[in-house]
């Protein structure tokens, strides 16, 4: 078990390295895990009460002293099935006052007119909110696209693409060679894919009349959504002048 892993489980990085020192050596004061573990005197104690509350460390005392004891690792799966449980809570708060908090947001916020998104986890967040304000029968039209990207992108595509058949939007996608990336997407449901071989260093999608998204796939990845009829227009119209010149 390393410092990462249990990082990656919601432990910081000093509660990880106390709880390591403490299974490595049992039972033993806070001075003796500062030595082995190399921690600020100052926060140990600190670090020691948060490993309590998780249920990941137990303390006693003898001859007047403290004394910490590490819990068996098997009680870290206790405390995901705990961080679960409050997630789901969360959840359900969160799911109940959503439509007073969308109240707040509609009256005090005025959409602005291009906002810029980073990494994957912001290319999903602005993808959903195109999608968000579409609906059956509006049209999604990307061109540029490309399997020539990070591996990791394309299966994020692919992932992404049945929310969108789902709610039975038709896309129609511009790709720039043919591929097994290509074949994928020409399978899909209420989806068209063509052909139309040039270099694309950006994609470009439209989203029905009001939204495009502009896509740069280099690292680190980032994107540009849209808000506005006009550049939806121009995007449209370039989109339907190269879809005439496309093979299938």
């Amino acid at each position: 078990m390393d410092l990462q892993t249990l990082q990656a489980v919601g432990l910081t990085k000093n509660e990880s390295a106390v709880y390591i020192t403490l299974l490595k050596i049992g039972t033993c004061k806070a001075g003796d895990i500062l030595h082995a573990s190399n921690l600020n005197s100052g926060k140990i104690y600190e670090i020691l009460d948060s490993l309590k509350k998780k249920g990941l460390v137990s303390e006693s005392v003898i001859n007047n002293i403290r004394h910490f004891t590490a819990a068996s690792p098997k009680q870290l799966l206790d405390y995901l099935e705990q961080k679960k449980s409050e997630i789901e809570k969360e959840s359900v708060l969160i799911k109940k006052s959503l439509s007073e908090l969308e109240k707040l947001r509609g009256t005090t916020t005025k959409e602005p007119m291009a906002v810029t998104y980073l990494g994957l986890k912001g290319l999903k967040t602005a993808l959903d909110e195109a999608l968000a304000s579409m609906k059956k029968g509006d049209e999604i039209l990307a061109m540029g696209v490309t399997e020539l990207k990070d591996e990791k992108v394309n299966e994020f595509w692919k992932r992404w693409s049945p929310k969108r058949i789902e709610k039975k939007i038709t896309a129609k996608h511009i790709f720039s060679e043919k591929s097994k990336y290509f074949q994928i997407f020409k399978q899909m449901k209420h989806t068209e894919a063509r052909i139309l071989e040039g270099i694309t260093p950006v994609a470009v999608d439209v989203f029905g009349a009001k939204k495009v998204l502009i896509l740069n796939y280099k690292e680190p990845i980032s994107c540009v959504l849209i808000h506005d009829e006009n550049t939806a227009i121009s995007f449209r119209q370039f989109f339907y002048q190269l879809w005439k010149l496309t093979k299938r």
